[in-house]
């Protein structure tokens, strides 16, 4: 079996001593000269050493790992999050550990309890709920953490949100003017994730303002969409379906497909795309995008930001990123 190499193989290598070779490991390289620390680099390299992680927590209780969780992992939005993410944090000492909450709550408080306990320096949370006290122990135990497309009531944590509000408000308002009587919300379960309930209750008001019918479909791995409701209010009035996510969106369109509803013709269709595919969908679908990666690479930032002492108060608290609206032929 070949030896392991140890920091004493590094160090006898470079000609320096053992603490000089720890400093260098553990980032502290203020009192080391720009050539020992290329030649340390250099040791490390040749002689694949690898750093005991055990033994840098012990030397300096930092562990260099972030914890990072999602609601659903399958959803596109989540994987583009997670390039911004990872691709901003390559450039830094951190580790990632990225895990799914499934959308429950209960799994979410095993996940983060976990994760404290494995002593993360920090946590990017896109939050299955809206409540504050389900969260008050990652503040208690001093771990810095940032809301990604979600937010918490009464939060004392910086969030980076996208302008769901006026970005639905400018697509209802097409829908209004294409004079639809019946709009149809379909949505992953909406109580409790504040992003959906924003987007309804918007969809909700501009369509009280104008005497536009709502009706709210829910679904989940137990309740599918069914078709006999959409056609059952489309008889009624020219109607439109709103789908809240990509995932829902996707979903949608291949139900109408598969039976047969033409878009716009039969039904209008919008909604969230987190998929980039709407373009290539005939006749081409109005979407509203999220510029998924930069929402990544801008709460990771934040994050390191705070990790590296800048205070709260300096940082803007909530972050709106602004998504865009691809107008096509579906409404």
């Amino acid at each position: 079996m070949e030896k392991k190499t140890t920091i004493s193989d590094v160090a006898k290598f470079v000609g320096v001593s053992k603490s000089t070779v720890s400093q260098y490991i553990n980032g502290n390289h203020q009192k080391m000269s720009a050539d020992t620390r290329e030649k340390i680099r250099k040791a490390i390299r040749t002689l694949n050493y690898r750093p005991s992680k055990q033994a840098q927590f012990l030397t300096t209780r930092k562990s260099n790992l972030i914890g990072v969780v999602v609601a659903d992992i399958s959803n596109m939005y989540s994987s583009l999050l997670l390039k911004g993410i990872s691709q901003y944090f390559e450039h830094t000492n951190y580790h990632l550990i990225i895990v799914e909450a499934a959308n429950s709550e209960i799994k979410e408080q095993k996940i983060l309890q976990k994760l404290v306990d494995q002593n993360v320096e920090g946590i990017i949370i896109q939050p299955s709920n809206d409540n504050s006290t389900n969260y008050q122990f990652i503040a208690n135990n001093q771990i810095p953490m940032v809301l990604v497309d979600r937010e918490i009531e009464d939060s004392p944590w910086a969030s980076i949100t996208t302008d769901n509000e006026s970005i639905v408000t400018k697509v209802m308002s097409s829908i209004v003017e294409k004079h639809y009587k019946n709009v149809i919300v379909v949505s992953q379960p909406i109580h409790r994730v504040n992003t959906r309930e924003k987007r309804y209750n918007t969809i909700v008001d501009v369509a009280r303002l104008n005497q536009l019918n709502v009706k709210l479909i829910e679904i989940d791995e137990s309740h599918y969409l069914d078709i006999d409701q959409i056609t059952k209010i489309s008889k009624t009035g020219k109607t439109v379906i709103f789908a809240l996510n990509g995932t829902v969106l996707m979903d949608t369109i291949k139900l109408l497909n598969d039976n047969h509803l033409t878009i716009p013709d039969d039904i209008g269709m919008t909604g969230f795309d987190d998929f980039n595919v709407t373009e290539i969908i005939s006749p081409g679908i109005t979407s509203i995008n999220q510029p998924s990666k930069l929402i990544g690479e801008t709460v990771a930032k934040c994050l390191d930001q705070i990790l590296n002492g800048t205070p709260l108060v300096d940082l803007k608290v909530q972050t709106v990123i602004k998504s865009e609206i691809h107008w096509r032929n579906s409404l």
